[in-house]
């Protein structure tokens, strides 16, 4: 018996007259391991072709596409709004009755700083406020109507109050 050796070869595992080198064949499938892999298949074909189902508009919070109606503190409708990370006023929509106005303007921690501002009221304008902060305007509107809203920082980011 000898032992090859060299490159490529372990000892021991070389062939030898009474142990002659054979290839393997493959075995044919049987009819279960086919059905299982067919199976399998379409399985991860259906998954991958049902992930892609849906809308092509970005899922957001409830919270940024609710209307927001005011709560009365001393004559004044208040209004609590988040400046959110994905660059959203939640609410985004804000319902009100003409009169005095207060906008409590958040943004919590880890978002972008924000403000809120209605052009066409000068005053009601916050200061920017910074992740973990909070900023306060009060205003009066009188006349009824749809004044837009926005961030100046990050003029994408808009809502709506509507005074009726």
């Amino acid at each position: 018996m000898s032992v090859m050796t060299g490159p490529g070869t372990l000892p021991g595992l070389a062939p030898s007259a009474d142990r002659p080198c054979r290839r393997r064949t493959a075995r044919p499938a049987t009819p279960t391991a086919t059905l299982t892999l067919s199976l399998a298949l379409v399985l991860l074909v259906l998954g991958l072709g049902l992930s892609g189902c849906g809308s092509d508009t970005p899922a957001s919070s409830p919270s940024a596409t609710a209307t927001a109606t005011p709560k009365i503190e001393n004559d004044v409708q208040v209004f609590d709004v988040v400046g959110t990370a994905s660059l959203e006023f939640s609410p985004s929509t804000l319902t009100a009755r003409p009169g005095k106005i207060r906008v409590n303007l958040t943004v919590p921690a880890g978002s972008a700083p924000h403000n809120f501002v209605i052009p066409e009221i000068p005053e009601a304008r916050t200061s920017v406020a910074s992740a973990g902060t909070s900023q306060s305007v009060t205003f009066t509107i009188d006349k009824p109507g749809s004044y837009s809203f926005l961030c100046t920082i990050h003029p994408n980011m808009h809502g709506t109050l509507t005074v009726s």
